[in-house]
């Protein structure tokens, strides 16, 4: 760092600082990692695994539990070193003895570094703090999850959400930031103009609350916070014991509230209460009316774009047909996690689409859906390389193998499976 560091050099050091706690290691030949010190087996999050053993070699590496002449994980050593649940575990991990152990990113799936990732862990770190003390706030992130699904307009959700944010330009809160404005409440005249003041607690708003009808809570709105009135709110928004019409009205209320407010404050107007009443039943009115006749529409466009869909699948199909004089190899794969077994089929067309040979088969002891992708693409590898079928495009569904195959440094997570397609893709190459 130096005596005087210039803001160029203590940003690169700090980069590099994020760069380490970024970075996982991960098991190709196991030449550079030790099995009971380095976490290298997936349990929610890395881990090294149990000893199973009292006694243990602590220099153990992990090249060293593996069979070099088929390349897999060496069964024996395995069941005397681990406990059953730790060996699939390590079973799930895919051994590459001609690749040493490397490096990824543990922050995109991909493993390959990006500055949008490093930019979120940079946040996370810094706001580890605030982030804690909002999330212990499950009060108000349940009240803002109920904003998001109430019938209104998109621009008052959004209001409501910063109301609950506490992010409303009121005085209290433009004081609380550090600048200087009149406390007094320019409607009533009231000290402290809070939230919760101008929504609940000023003279005229308790008329606009009174004229329209909406109950009070038990304990009324003068006795609550901002937080209890708007539950009352939020959580009666589907009482069957109240009017519909009454129940969806609230959001109204609460934006003519701040919009007469705000009129007041940089226009001069005023508007008694009864006036604001029927604004807010018109408005209301209006608004779920538009929304009736906008879903008739969009109902009656959604059908004439199905049948237009309809056609054109009937005239262009979903398959894709390969170049002329070359086949095409569609795969697929399930998997089921009760029972821990795959199914995999492919199918072989010609540029016409004519089907010219298939097959289907199952796998049992497989731990994970990628791993079952893998192991019928493999398959579906050998089944044309067994049938001497060159210029053959292999199609399938799965994006990251697609990835690992294509653009392999852009997927370094996934080299052991860009490993053994490659070295399954040598018949053909040949």
């Amino acid at each position: 760092m130096g005596q005087r560091p210039s803001f160029a050099w203590r940003s690169i050091l700090y980069g590099r600082e994020l760069m380490i706690q970024g970075l996982e290691k991960r098991v190709c030949n196991g030449a550079l990692m030790f099995v009971w010190i380095d976490p290298w087996i997936e349990d929610n999050r890395l881990r090294a695994p149990w000893r199973k053993n009292q006694f243990f070699d602590v220099g153990l590496k992990i090249k060293d539990l593996i069979d070099l002449q088929t390349g897999f994980w060496d069964n024996e050593i395995l069941e005397e070193l681990f406990f059953p649940q730790d060996i699939i575990r390590i079973k799930a991990v895919k051994p590459v003895i001609s690749q040493e152990d490397f490096h990824i990113w543990k922050h995109n799936k991909n493993g390959d570094f990006s500055v949008k990732s490093a930019y979120w862990m940079a946040h996370q770190v810094k706001s580890k703090e605030l982030i804690q003390i909002a999330s212990l706030q499950s009060s108000t992130l349940k009240l803002k999850k109920l904003v998001w699904k109430l019938q209104t307009d998109p621009k008052i959700k959004v209001f409501l959400w910063k109301l609950l944010s506490g992010a409303i330009p009121v005085a209290e809160s433009l004081n609380g930031r550090g600048m200087t404005v009149d406390e007094n409440y320019q409607v009533c005249g009231e000290k402290s103009e809070s939230i919760n003041h101008f929504l609940f607690l000023c003279p005229l708003s308790r008329q606009v609350w009174a004229l329209s009808e909406f109950p009070f809570s038990l304990e009324g709105f003068h006795s609550g916070s901002i937080y209890s009135n708007m539950f009352h709110l939020l959580e009666n928004k589907d009482n069957k014991a109240w009017p519909p019409e009454l129940r969806k009205s609230f959001p109204w209320i609460v934006w003519r509230i701040w919009t007469n407010r705000n009129s007041l404050t940089f226009e001069g107007k005023c508007f008694n209460a009864r006036e604001t009443v029927e604004k807010i039943r018109e408005e209301v009115a209006e608004w779920f009316e538009a929304q009736c006749v906008g879903e008739e529409g969009e109902s009656l466009l959604n059908q004439i774009q199905s049948e237009g869909q309809r056609n054109e699948v009937t005239q262009t199909g979903r398959w894709k047909k390969p170049p002329e004089n070359w086949l095409k190899c569609n795969v697929g794969a399930s998997w089921s996690r009760r029972n821990q077994n795959a199914g995999g089929a492919w199918v072989l067309r010609d540029d016409r689409g004519v089907v010219l040979l298939h097959s289907r088969r199952s796998f049992a002891n497989i731990h994970s859906k990628g791993d079952a992708s893998l192991r019928c693409l493999l398959w579906a590898f050998e089944s044309m390389a067994s049938h001497k079928v060159d210029n053959v495009i292999f199609a399938l569904s799965d994006k990251e193998l697609v990835g690992a195959a294509m653009r392999p440094s852009a997927w370094p997570s996934f080299k052991p499976q860009s490993v053994a397609i490659k070295r399954s893709l040598l018949p053909f190459a040949a």
